[in-house]
């Protein structure tokens, strides 16, 4: 739909044309909402003559459909389509006491991302939208990944929901289960183990059940990974003794997102690498 901003009746193009004329960078924010609002009201007057004449909708039906500037921020990380994070100043109508995030399709609103990683996340790109610097986003990165590996290993999986786990087990049993998923896989451990060790206290997963899943290092059953079911307040024993690759976990629950955020970014390689190779010295200090 074009819009002719020529017309007078385009509120917005006088403000516009007058700043350009004036070669002035005086932008701000409720000229940013003047416009945007303005736009929407223009492109509305254009709905109703566009759905008669290519729907044939009735007069009372073609002013149905109607757009609305939803929100307006200062800045924002675009990342591939539908991934994306804004810094709203001004949302629905109503300007905001405080900056708010708007993330669409980012790891920060995934269910598989634990909820501490969930929070770093939000915070972190608060930061970088908010002029956050190069350094302070690498020492906040190194700060969290040393928090996060102090936590007890099983509270570093990566939750998730298995479904179809009976459908699954049972071609397992048939030598049909080359193309179980990991996380049902990791379930149907978790409940062989638990008849191993005659465990009769903590439950079973069954189907429909979240979970957490770990990855394991290198065991004499030939297990790639275990969960266990998130309403367990206390694990078993046996469970706190597996071999858990905390490694793997740092790897996919904390670099791997981190990279999903700021991958595109030009400065990214130098993020990566101050944060791997910060890690890695703290590592040879530590043992």
């Amino acid at each position: 739909i074009a819009i002719d901003t020529d017309s007078s009746q385009f509120s917005a193009w006088p403000m516009m044309k007058k700043l350009v004329d004036s070669g002035t960078s005086d932008w701000n924010r409720e000229i940013a909402v003047g416009l945007y609002t303005a736009i929407g009201d223009k492109v509305n007057e254009s709905f109703p003559k566009f759905m008669q004449d290519n729907f044939n909708c009735p007069d009372q039906y073609s002013k149905l459909i109607r757009g609305s500037c939803e929100s307006v921020g200062e800045k924002a990380l675009y990342i591939t389509k539908k991934r994306y994070a804004i810094l709203n100043y001004w949302k629905d109508g109503k300007y905001l006491k405080e900056p708010k995030l708007k993330a669409m399709g980012l790891d920060l609103r995934r269910s598989d991302t634990p909820a501490v990683c969930q929070i770093f996340l939000k915070s972190l790109l608060m930061e970088f939208l908010k002029n956050g610097s190069e350094a302070t986003i690498i020492t906040m990165i190194n700060d969290f990944k040393k928090t996060f590996k102090e936590l007890p290993p099983a509270e570093q999986g990566t939750p998730k929901r298995v479904n179809k786990l009976t459908q699954y087990a049972e071609l397992i049993q048939q030598g049909k289960g080359n193309r179980t998923p990991g996380h049902v896989r990791a379930a149907i451990n978790w409940n062989l183990l638990r008849e191993i060790n005659h465990d009769r206290v903590h439950s079973r997963i069954v189907d429909g059940m979240k979970c957490v899943v770990c990855p394991l290092k290198d065991n004499s059953m030939n297990m790639v990974s275990v969960a266990y079911p998130t309403d367990e307040i206390y694990l078993p024993d046996w469970f706190t003794k597996l071999p858990l690759d905390t490694e793997h976990m740092m790897a996919t629950v904390v670099d791997k997102k981190i990279e999903n955020l700021f991958s595109k970014l030009p400065f990214w390689k130098r993020i990566e690498s101050a944060t791997k190779r910060t890690s890695t010295f703290d590592d040879f200090f530590t043992i």
